[in-house]
């Protein structure tokens, strides 16, 4: 995307641990909430409440799962604003509160406050400072002539500790930012500040087959952020669970890291720099 939003994404909702034999137990759902902001972007939140698997269930509903009357309010200190709730099919469930007039700068806090049927929630979170893509480099696979990869290079600060995240949008065929697959990183796993990393297609709720690869003709803007340690964690989790090949709207054995009081999900800050390369039919077997 060129587009000012997502990410984050590509966020994918989540649930508590599903519970097979509720038994007589009395099941509280709690709210779950998939929020961010990006440097240069407005904040955006979805919102749903977790849910119970019972024996004999075969499917749910993901649309009846959002909340779409809740009151959500995002502040950076000197400002307050009221997001807006509207139908969006480029998420599932397809409802986001969206604001208008905050919009998000490195080194600044935000925090979210969400308030539904007698319950409030907070969350804080802040914007790290952009890192610049500085090459997008693309490559046949080694065993394709007809399936590509794309390796973007950053160079990291050495003066503290950071975190990054991918996500990737591939046109025609995409409609927002996803998370890429494996591209939750910390510099500690980095051999120096100059970094090489795998840009892997986005993974995305509903898929049938996955590949990481790209094709001939696709556009592909690829997205680096820099995020606080409690994004890193909740993406380390949801990637997790993506790789042992558990659904990560129901985690088979805990929660995904959240920083929500109150509830469950993630508020979390981007900064964010994206670059678009277009994949053609003219780079050389390795």
């Amino acid at each position: 995307m060129r587009q000012c939003v997502f990410l984050f994404v590509a966020l994918l909702l989540f649930s508590c641990t599903p519970k097979f034999d509720l038994g007589d137990a009395v099941f509280e759902p709690q709210i779950v909430v998939e929020g961010w902001i990006e440097s240069g972007g407005v904040a955006n939140v979805c919102l749903s409440q977790s849910m119970p698997l019972v024996d004999g269930a075969d499917s749910i509903s993901l649309a009846d799962v959002p909340i779409r009357w809740a009151k959500v309010s995002v502040s950076d200190g000197e400002t307050e604003e009221v997001l807006v709730g509207r139908m969006d099919d480029d998420y599932n469930p397809p409802f986001v509160y969206r604001g208008v007039r905050i919009k998000g700068e490195a080194g600044k806090s935000y925090t979210l406050t969400v308030e539904y049927s007698g319950r409030k929630l907070t969350a804080v979170t802040t914007i790290p400072p952009v890192v610049e893509i500085e090459s997008l480099e693309v490559s046949r696979c080694s065993d394709s002539d007809t399936l590509y990869q794309i390796h973007l290079s950053f160079s990291d600060d050495p003066a503290g500790r950071n975190y990054y995240k991918i996500f990737t949008q591939a046109l025609p065929d995409e409609t927002r930012f996803y998370s890429s697959f494996m591209g939750t990183v910390s510099d500690e796993v980095l051999d120096d500040n100059h970094a090489k990393i795998k840009a892997n297609r986005g993974t995305r709720f509903g898929m049938k087959k996955y590949t990481p690869y790209y094709k001939i003709g696709d556009t592909v803007l690829v997205k680096l952020t820099q995020l606080p340690y409690e994004g890193f964690r909740f993406w380390s989790d949801y990637e997790n669970e993506v790789m042992n090949g558990k659904n990560p709207l129901f985690p088979s054995t805990t929660n995904l890291h959240s920083n929500i009081n109150g509830g469950k999900g993630i508020w979390c800050g981007y900064g964010r720099d994206v670059e678009t390369v277009i994949i053609r039919d003219c780079i050389p077997l390795h």
